[in-house]
């Protein structure tokens, strides 16, 4: 049948409603299969956190794992985990004997993230001999546990989350038979370079515990020995016998300290709890972390915890599956603080900055001495708390060691990463 042009369009006029739903149908149909095929050609792209914008590495291979790597390259696996043991038994040797030499090897000073990870290291060591020098104490060995949670693999670069549990042992020269022991975990997300048979460490990021006292330490990346910038300065006996808990009807400190134990965040294996489901956790806040949330917790929890009682200022309520209502002196360690006061729930035992808290250690009437397992230490930059932490046991020496959150400190010293000359520490005791 032949149209011509005035009879096509009389013919479209007439049959508009069936020719524009035609028409619909084609474009529908169009965009469906361009949509499908566009699909079929996405590759999955992986921006490395900590990288500069433009590095994306499309990864074949992902592994979730505990403490060992499980994934079906055993032969790479193997030479991983025995990469990492080595890079952490090797800087864990330098942290003792201040030699550095050993841990080139690890690093690729080529690279600009490989030589900031190496320099980081540098002034952790020469930091923590400095802190054990000027306190008179003496590390006898130090040993870390990496926990490897992610690998991802493109080519020859690896990129890793590692949860590293690191231990530390000390002893005092005038009483060598006792032990102290204390842990933190770090969590490390680290890029390595697969060259040969062997790795180099292109980035090793993580939240540090020491930096806030790391700012004084510089190194050019050529020595062999890190020295000593730091001699004994204090004299660290609190005279403290006996950990005893002073329980009252209101609080009770040795559920607190169990609570704090519990949930220090410190991994023991590659199932350990770190954290308690019910709670939220506020490591993301800007002011503390989790550290304030966490003290709330040890303070206030009615099962595990030391019973505290919350009200309509301070207060955790969740409820169902709903968001949980939280106020800010739960979160916050400013206003925790000042709620602890103002209700008379604690009071203000010192404020001070660490030389003149550490020279009244002699004293009779030193602060620490009023000081007790469930008590808390806040950290002000200023006059502004930005930290807080709870104390859960003494050392051999009565020196207080506390749990904390956000960097997980378990029975660490107190001080241990505050050394700086603005932070001001603020002891306070819970009535």
């Amino acid at each position: 049948m032949k149209f011509y042009l005035n009879d096509l369009i009389k013919f479209i006029k007439t049959n508009k409603n069936i020719f524009s739903l035609s028409l619909y149908f084609l474009l529908i149909s169009i965009l469906f299969i361009s949509f499908f095929s566009l699909i079929s050609k996405t590759t999955n792209n992986f921006l490395v956190p900590h990288s500069l914008p433009n590095e994306s590495y499309n990864y074949e291979e992902t592994a979730n794992v505990g403490t060992f790597i499980t994934d079906s390259n055993e032969d790479r696996n193997t030479k991983l985990s025995s990469y990492l043991n080595d890079f952490f038994s090797t800087r864990n040797q330098s942290f003792l004997t201040g030699n550095v030499e050993n841990l080139y090897k690890f690093y690729d000073l080529s690279h600009s993230y490989s030589k900031y990870s190496l320099h980081h290291e540098f002034k952790r060591i020469a930091y923590l001999r400095d802190f054990a020098n000027e306190r008179g104490i003496i590390f006898e060995d130090i040993t870390s546990t990496p926990y490897i949670k992610n690998i991802q693999i493109n080519n020859t670069i690896i990129k890793l989350e590692v949860d590293e549990t690191f231990t530390v042992t000390y002893i005092y020269p005038e009483n060598p038979t006792v032990k102290n022991k204390f842990s933190i975990t770090l969590i490390h997300t680290e890029e390595l370079q697969s060259i040969g048979s062997g790795f180099t460490i292109q980035k090793d990021y993580y939240f540090d515990s020491f930096e806030n006292a790391l700012k004084k330490y510089n190194f050019n990346l050529t020595e062999k020995e890190l020295p000593l910038t730091s001699y004994k300065t204090y004299n660290i006996n609190f005279n403290r016998r006996a950990l005893n808990f002073k329980e009252n009807k209101t609080y009770n400190r040795s559920a607190a300290v169990k609570y704090a134990d519990k949930y220090s965040g410190i991994l023991t294996n590659k199932d350990s709890i770190q954290y308690n489901p019910y709670y939220f956790n506020a490591s993301a806040l800007s002011y503390g972390g989790n550290s304030t949330n966490f003290v709330s917790q040890c303070l206030s929890d009615n099962e595990m915890g030391g019973s505290l009682k919350q009200d309509k200022t301070w207060f955790y309520n969740s409820k169902d599956s709903k968001a949980p209502k939280i106020s800010d002196a739960w979160i916050n360690p400013t206003e925790l603080k000042d709620y602890l006061i103002y209700t008379n729930k604690g009071s203000l035992v010192k404020s001070s900055d660490i030389q003149n808290l550490l020279s009244e250690v002699t004293d009779t009437a030193s602060p620490f001495l009023n000081l007790q397992a469930g008590d808390l230490i806040f950290y002000s930059k200023g006059d502004i708390p930005v930290y807080s932490s709870i104390i859960t046991t003494f050392d051999s020496n009565g020196y207080p060691l506390v749990n904390s959150n956000t960097v997980n400190r378990f029975h660490v010293p107190f001080d241990l990463g505050f050394s700086d000359d603005d932070i001001t520490f603020q002891l306070i005791s819970i009535n």
